[in-house]
């Protein structure tokens, strides 16, 4: 049994991640239609955000639970929250700091969404999960203009705009496109090719001068990268050392990182609130 996408409109509207019984649709989040059937992956439907947490839930590589942590900025009597393995993000979806909570109550929305979770995993017996996102790629990710009118149409994403190399804004990642936006390849290889003739020397050589013995080492939410830092995150075996941050006020931030295994500069857009080992150079006094 395979966790696949629902909604109710075939092509458009919310979809929830489930799984079907027989002819009854079953939902993550505890969202009931009789209308709810299957649907594609490449599709212009928006995630449910609950079935989005609940995902990263199922799919985390860390699966410890740990004590309810406080929302950021609460006071230290207010509710606990659940957090979502490896963010520092609570399953009702808030901001969470480091600090416990102390006070024995607990966030009635993560509450509901835990047993939303409990309650399918007993229904969908042998249930069988789609492979978490991988950290970082070298294969093109395509995306979608906004409005959605032309999805066979892939472009290539600015991480220092947000928008298209073709300068126009975007929607969300299009997998399913069949061709490529020509002026976003072209402007897109120039891109690259900078990168490669002059970004990867020059990491190369930074990282072969190694870590100096006082360097920092700090478990922290992504929001707090650093050009310079060092990173991993679980789930991924490769160190990734931060070239540029750009930080456009979204859920996820969009770094440019040079990975010394493979010796690239790849795009990578990190949830702001994921949990990170950094390690970072004092800075020069």
């Amino acid at each position: 049994m395979h966790l696949i996408r629902l909604s109710i409109g075939s092509t458009s509207g919310t979809a929830h991640w489930g799984v079907m019984l027989g002819s009854r649709p079953l939902t993550v989040c505890s969202t009931y239609s009789p209308d709810l059937a299957p649907t594609g992956d490449h599709t212009a439907h928006s995630i449910c955000q609950a079935c989005a947490r609940a995902f990263l839930i199922l799919t985390a590589a860390e699966h410890a639970p740990g004590p309810a942590l406080l929302a950021s900025g609460a006071g230290a009597r207010a509710a606990g929250h659940l957090a979502i393995p490896g963010h520092l993000r609570g399953y009702c979806g808030k901001s969470l700091d480091r600090r416990p909570a102390t006070a024995g109550k607990a966030c009635a929305n993560c509450t509901r969404l835990a047993s939303s979770l409990t309650a399918f995993l007993q229904s969908a017996d042998g249930l069988v999960l789609p492979p978490a996102a991988p950290c970082h790629s070298a294969e093109p990710v395509l995306w979608a203009l906004r409005g959605r009118a032309d999805l066979t149409t892939g472009h290539r994403r600015n991480a220092a705009t947000g928008r298209a190399f073709c300068g126009q804004p975007l929607w969300g990642e299009n997998p399913g496109a069949l061709r490529e936006c020509s002026a976003c390849l072209r402007h897109y290889t120039e891109a690259a090719e900078v990168r490669l003739q002059l970004t990867v020397p020059h990491m190369r050589n930074a990282a072969e001068g190694g870590a100096p013995d006082d360097a920092e080492e700090l478990r922290d939410r992504a929001a707090a990268l650093r050009v310079g830092d060092a990173f991993t995150v679980s789930g991924c075996p490769d160190e990734h050392r931060v070239v540029a941050v750009t930080d456009l006020g979204e859920s996820q931030l969009d770094v440019l990182v040079y990975v010394p295994g493979p010796e690239q500069v790849l795009d990578v857009r990190v949830p702001r609130d994921r949990l990170v080992t950094i390690r970072r150079r004092p800075r020069s006094s």
